[in-house]
């Protein structure tokens, strides 16, 4: 009976354990005692570690812990024991084979256990840990290298010293026919080792889930350097069992910059790391001046091509998309989403426009957009006489004094269909002089022309944009229509709709999908929605002006007695 009851009282200790590694959803669960040491092992020991989990048992935990970040383990064990509860905490743990496996640890105490923790500890991969401490958000690790990479030139210039910039891509390695823990511990490894060869163990970065770079002294050649990698290498290869070789490609640039502006170091660190993480076989750049000078005639010929796709009329096309008041199924306007055809394809904005926007040539863009969108508004046939345009324009555009003086030009010639074409701005928050946009803006309103902001919400100044330019209607981003069906999204949203109204704003719901969404909307207040439940945007949809009476009360939110339309 005795046996059966401690048979008993050990399979609860079990199940007890493993709700706290199911909870924590982490690779490795440990039971430590007061002391640090190991009581208890679950998981993925012997792939992060090369230990088992009888291996693990008594060994005391700060033994794998990375002698960097040995006062941070202690630090975080004292927190556990003090409160019961340790937070993710990053750190670097060392296995049997000298490897370093960047990871989160967590632990809680649970009442069954007065004596011990449960530590729970999940890897990071590389990619998302370019910086030690950092370990949530969305990080652009390319535009980060960059900026840490500038860092390093004015701090070389500043004390007179040399720096080599050295690139290293593995993708050529097939990492899907390897243990994927193997894998992310070989990627943590190379990551930590180029850390300890760079200027100040601190000047190493990923590129991307297989590309690395890091500046470096004097003090360790890139010669030095790749012998290190190379080691790590082959260590990687005898746990592989013959399924991948490590292939590596690596890049060693001189960082003398003394001819070169902070603007064309931007231009040549940016287009040396994007082509190297592109295709690192065919890189042959050797110094950031040569980076600089090929960015430079790079650039020339992409804005060369670019103004040859977008000449033309002919070019450009419209396809339209109706904007819906949610209570009546009137249009208010319709969206003129822009398509370029360009050697018998079609090409989105996006896959134009980011580099439009990069090289400063969006304005042209824009100019052709409007005054596309003012010819079709004055010639009969091309759309309804009741229709009006809403036309996209940047933000950055507004900035632009040669964009401002030929939009008010265009837009003299255009007057007699002014009142019926909206400018809507997207990217607002890269207005760089809002007290210049608010005055360009209040002219283009006098005018007859009215404003809507697109998007708002999605940047952190967006309130300040509303509070100082003149606005007539409000997009709200996607996210919040979507997010509108939780409780906490619908404040939000409500909250958002509530002081767009108070300022005199009319509110738009963009991507609504169906009927459900459009519900939301109108039990909020938002005045009107837009999205793929009204239709997909067509080149023919403005030519006639539909009321979408079926769709508002599919989702009930018709109201009686208001003009429904014909």
């Amino acid at each position: 009976m005795g046996d059966e009851a401690g048979m008993v009282e050990k399979l609860k200790a079990q199940r007890d354990r493993f709700i706290a590694f199911a909870f924590a959803g982490a690779d490795l669960l440990l039971e430590v005692t007061e002391q640090n040491q190991v009581a208890y092992s679950a998981g993925a020991g012997e792939a992060l570690y090369g230990l088992t989990d009888n291996d693990l048992m008594g060994k005391p935990l700060g033994d794998l812990v990375h002698p960097k970040d040995r006062k941070r383990f202690d630090e975080s064990m004292q927190r556990l024991k003090n409160t019961g509860r340790l937070d993710h905490t990053p750190l670097m743990l060392v296995g049997s084979a000298g490897t370093v496996t960047r990871m989160r640890m967590a632990g809680i105490r649970l009442p069954q256990f007065p004596k011990t923790y449960h530590v729970v500890l999940s890897r990071v991969p590389p990619i998302a840990v370019a910086e030690a401490d950092r370990v949530v958000g969305d990080v652009d690790h390319k535009a980060q290298f960059i900026e840490m990479v500038r860092t390093r030139l004015n701090e070389a210039n500043r004390i007179g010293t040399d720096y080599t910039l050295t690139l290293f891509d593995l993708s050529a390695t097939n990492f899907n026919a390897i243990e994927p823990a193997i894998a992310q511990t070989f990627l943590a490894t190379v990551q930590h080792t180029l850390d300890e060869c760079s200027v100040r163990g601190a000047s190493a970065g990923a590129l991307s889930t297989s590309s690395f770079g890091l500046v470096h002294d004097d003090k360790t050649s890139a010669a030095e350097v790749h012998k290190r990698v190379s080691a790590v290498a082959d260590k990687f290869a005898g746990k592989t069992n013959g399924a991948a070789s490590v292939k590596m490609r690596t890049a060693s640039l001189e960082m003398e910059d003394s001819a070169l502006s902070d603007e064309d170091i931007s231009k040549a660190l940016t287009y040396i790391v994007n082509g190297f993480v592109k295709d690192s076989a065919r890189f042959a750049l050797k110094s950031l001046a040569e980076g600089a000078r090929v960015a430079v005639e790079d650039t020339l010929i992409r804005v060369r091509n670019f103004r040859k796709m977008i000449k033309g009329d002919d070019k450009l096309i419209f396809l339209f998309q109706p904007i819906v008041n949610v209570r009546t199924g009137a249009v208010l306007q319709y969206e003129a989403f822009s398509r370029i055809q360009h050697n018998g394809a079609f090409f989105t904005p996006n896959q134009i426009i980011p580099f439009a926007t990069d090289v400063g040539v969006i304005g042209e863009f824009d100019l052709i957009a409007v005054t596309k969108a003012l010819k079709i508004l004055k010639e009969p046939g091309e759309v309804s006489s009741l229709a009006n345009i809403a036309v996209n324009i940047s933000g950055q555009s507004l900035g632009n004094p040669g964009f401002y003086h030929s939009l008010l030009k265009l837009m003299d010639q255009y007057k007699s269909v002014l009142g019926r074409l909206v400018l809507e701005v997207t990217d607002a928050t890269d207005i760089y002089n809002l007290d210049e946009a608010k005055r360009l803006l209040m002219r283009i309103r006098k005018m007859g022309t009215r404003i809507s902001l697109d998007d708002f919400g999605s940047g952190g100044s967006a309130f300040d944009l509303l509070r100082i330019l003149p606005v007539d209607f409000a997009k709200f981003d996607h996210d919040y229509v979507r997010d509108a069906h939780d409780p906490k999204g619908r404040s939000v949203l409500k909250a958002m709709t509530s002081l767009c109204h108070d300022l005199g704003i009319v509110t738009i719901g963009e991507c609504v999908e169906d009927a459900a969404m459009l519900r939301n909307l109108a039990d909020i207040g938002v005045d009107y929605a837009q999205g793929y439940y009204f239709g997909q945007p067509a080149a023919d949809v403005a030519k006639r002006i539909k009321y979408f009476t079926d769709h508002v009360k599919q989702a009930g939110t018709a109201q009686p007695g208001l003009a429904m339309g014909g």
